[in-house]
């Protein structure tokens, strides 16, 4: 098996969480933007992350993450509790149906370099799209360390990486951080990035990102 992905991608990362905790020996591929022209024979939707399995290659970051599970090594990553992990998988959904597509919104606002132009407000109104969708997936976040129950799962792999790299965001371009203004959602960040699979995978993906926010910001002005 090999995972291909680029260094600060929030999907890929997801990943790698999961491959630290259950200790997988999976080797990783950094790819650099824009990826090379041959990917499309390994991904025609010319995402990552991907993962090759025996020459074959799963596309889609949960899609990677449940075939892992599958696999039955290391540690589970899912509750053994059927409520619970249905509600893992509840987490996961509202995150990526009403948190992330609006968060993409600003990221390609940025990307296009239309900070100076309009970002500014067209961001903050994104924001409030990401507060909703933030008091939504509160809802259902467990009051412990993690996103359900006293242990590490899925929902925590899906869930930080974005939540990191919002963070960051906000922290460049020096608005308000909805994480930090979301009292259940700031509590689990704090917690859950604590634990050392999680701390791991944050560090290696805040140079990428500051290197990436900083100089489409900069580029803009």
């Amino acid at each position: 098996m090999k995972l291909y992905t680029m260094g600060g991608s929030r999907y890929g990362s997801r990943c790698l969480i999961q491959i630290a905790a259950k200790s997988l020996n999976v080797p990783v591929e950094l790819l650099s933007f824009p990826l090379p022209e041959n990917f499309a024979a390994i991904s025609p939707l010319k995402l990552v992350p991907v993962l090759e399995v025996d020459g074959n290659y799963l596309l889609e970051s949960q899609v990677i993450c449940e075939y892992l599970e599958d696999l039955g090594k290391g540690p589970s990553l899912r509750p053994e509790d059927p409520y619970d992990c249905a509600k893992m998988r509840l987490l996961i959904r509202l995150f990526e149906l009403y948190y992330d597509p609006h968060v993409l919104k600003i990221y390609h606002l940025i990307m296009s370099q239309q900070m100076s132009q309009q970002g500014p407000t067209t961001i903050t109104a994104i924001m409030e799209d990401v507060k909703s969708a933030l008091n939504l997936i509160a809802t259902y976040l467990d009051d412990q360390q993690y996103a359900v129950g006293n242990t590490l799962s899925l929902a925590d792999c899906a869930l930080m990486p974005p939540f990191f790299q919002m963070t960051m965001l906000c922290s460049i371009l020096g608005i308000d951080d909805p994480i930090a203004g979301q009292k259940t959602i700031s509590g689990y960040f704090e917690k859950t990035r604590r634990d050392p699979h999680v701390a791991q995978v944050l560090t290696d993906m805040e140079p990428y990102l500051r290197k990436l926010f900083s100089g489409d910001i900069h580029a803009s002005k």
